[in-house]
């Protein structure tokens, strides 16, 4: 699938961190956010695409403090 190689980034994470979860918020944050941008062809019966995974906002789904992280790494402008 389109979002396997994040899957599979945040599978291999889980693995070397002797599926510790909380070591692996930015793996599955980028393997949630692929799954939300992403469409596929509609089902047998439908002609618009769907998406793999409804839009929520990360900070509900538990990432708001890596979100305030990721934006204070942006450097600013002058």
């Amino acid at each position: 699938g389109e979002c396997s190689a994040f899957k599979e980034r945040f599978m291999e994470c889980l693995r070397q961190s002797g599926y510790e979860s909380s070591a692996c918020r930015q793996s599955a944050m980028a393997y949630l956010e692929c799954r939300m941008d992403r469409r596929v062809p509609g089902t047998a019966g439908t002609v618009t695409p769907v998406q793999l995974m409804a839009n929520e906002p990360l900070e509900k789904l538990g990432f708001k403090d890596l979100i305030n992280e990721k934006s204070e790494e942006k450097p600013k402008k002058s």
